[in-house]
């Protein structure tokens, strides 16, 4: 049986493949780091990707935007804003950095 891919389909692939395989070393050289994974409902390719990465980066946040594809920052920017900039001013301080 042969796959044929369309260029989006096996851009897809690929990404899902470099995923599962340098996942474990990213998650482990920052698991410090909080992430906060921002996705929308109609980005349906990536609702799975996502999924799988809130599941295997310890402490991630997860996000659903309704009524937004692949850009959602364009497609929904004020849910994008609404999402991001709290979660930016819950980031820890670094010592002697004020916060504007």
């Amino acid at each position: 049986m042969t796959l044929e891919f369309t260029p989006s389909e096996h851009g897809w692939a690929r990404c899902h493949r470099s995923i599962e395989t340098e996942l474990p070393s990213i998650t482990k050289s920052m698991a410090t780091v909080r992430r906060c994974l921002v996705v929308g409902t109609d980005d349906t390719p990536f609702l799975a990707a996502s999924d799988y990465m809130a599941a295997k980066i310890p402490g991630a946040q997860k996000v659903v935007i309704p009524s937004a594809g692949r850009a959602v920052n364009v497609d929904q920017p004020q849910a994008f804003v609404d999402v991001v900039v709290p979660f930016l001013k819950d980031l820890p301080q670094e010592a002697g950095r004020e916060r504007t």
